[in-house]
C-alpha cells in the first residue's frame, strides 16, 4: 500500500469510527430523553443508559442515607455508573443498597464498583448471582458457554434476599419489592416514587411494542405470564406513575399498556 493509499485508509477509518461514536451518542441521548422526567432529574435522580447490542439501564436516586441504585448495567457500566453518581454529586462509598431486578450480564455490570453496598435481590435469585446456578434461557445459556459472566463468588458481597413481597424503607423512601418470576426464578420488580422498575419481567420491541418477557431469554414464560397478571392485581393499592423495563422503555400504566402487555403473545 503506498503512503497516500494507507493515510486514506486511516482517514476513513477514524471517519468511520467517529461515526459510529455519534450514532452511540445520539442513541444514548435519545433513550434518555425518552425517559419520565422524574427518572433523571439531578441532583436527586440520575439514569443511565450502557452500551452494547441492548442499551441496559442504571437508575440511581437519593434518600435519607446515601444513594440507592436499580439494576447495574452491562457494557461501559462502570462509567455509566460513575456518570450516573457524579450528576448526584455522590461517590460509590454514598450507595447504601442496589436493587437487582435479575441476574443476567446485561443488569450485573457494575457489581464490582459496589461490592461494598448490600445487594437486594429474591431468595429464587441468589445463586444465579453467585454463579451457583446456570440460567435455562437458550440465549443466556449460549452467551455462558461463550463468555463466562463476571458475577461475585458466595461471601464476596453482602446479599439481602426478599422471599415475598416487600418494602425497604431509607426515610421518607421505601422501594417496594415484588417477586415476578418466570424470566429468571428470581425475577423482581421494584417500586419507587411512583415508577415500576419491572427489569425485563416485561420486555418492549418495535413491531410487537409491550409484552411479557421474550422467551428465547427467559427460563418459563408461562410463569413470567402468571406472574404479571398477579403483579397487576397486588399494585392496585400502590401509586405507580410509570412502567420501566430493564432497557430504557417506560410507559404510564393505563389500561392500554396492560392490555398490551397481558394479551401478547
Amino acid at each position: 500500500m503506498t503512503g497516500s493509499a494507507a493515510l486514506g485508509s486511516r482517514r476513513l477509518r477514524r471517519t468511520i469510527n467517529s461515526g459510529a461514536s455519534l450514532l452511540v451518542l445520539l442513541l444514548l441521548v435519545g433513550c434518555t430523553r425518552s425517559l419520565p422526567p422524574t427518572l433523571h432529574d439531578p441532583p436527586r435522580t440520575a439514569t443511565s443508559t450502557t452500551a452494547g447490542p441492548n442499551q441496559s439501564m442504571i437508575h440511581l436516586a437519593r434518600v435519607e442515607s446515601g444513594v440507592v441504585v436499580v439494576d447495574l448495567g452491562w457494557w461501559g457500566a462502570a462509567d455509566a455508573l460513575q456518570q450516573g453518581l457524579e450528576e448526584l454529586g455522590a461517590a460509590p462509598d454514598d450507595v447504601v443498597a442496589v436493587f437487582l431486578t435479575h441476574a443476567h450480564r446485561d443488569h450485573v455490570g457494575a457489581w464490582r464498583e459496589l461490592r461494598h453496598a448490600p445487594f437486594v435481590m429474591a431468595l429464587a435469585e441468589v445463586d444465579l448471582f453467585l454463579g451457583q446456578e446456570r440460567p435455562e434461557g437458550i440465549l443466556p445459556r449460549v452467551a455462558r458457554r461463550i463468555v463466562p459472566t463476571d458475577l461475585p463468588r458466595p461471601g464476596e458481597v453482602e446479599v439481602v434476599p426478599f422471599a415475598s413481597d416487600t418494602g425497604f424503607v431509607f426515610g421518607a423512601d421505601t422501594v417496594y419489592a415484588f417477586n415476578v418470576p418466570g424470566h429468571t426464578p428470581g425475577s423482581a420488580a421494584y417500586l419507587l416514587r411512583g415508577t415500576l422498575f419491572v427489569g425485563d419481567a416485561v420486555a418492549h420491541s418495535p413491531t410487537g411494542g409491550f409484552q411479557p418477557a421474550f422467551a428465547a431469554y427467559s427460563d418459563d414464560t408461562s410463569q413470567a405470564r402468571v406472574s404479571l397478571h398477579t403483579l397487576r392485581a397486588r399494585l392496585d393499592r400502590h401509586d405507580v406513575e410509570y412502567v420501566c423495563t430493564a432497557h430504557a422503555r417506560c410507559n404510564p400504566p393505563d389500561p392500554e399498556f396492560w392490555s398490551e402487555v397481558l394479551s401478547n403473545r
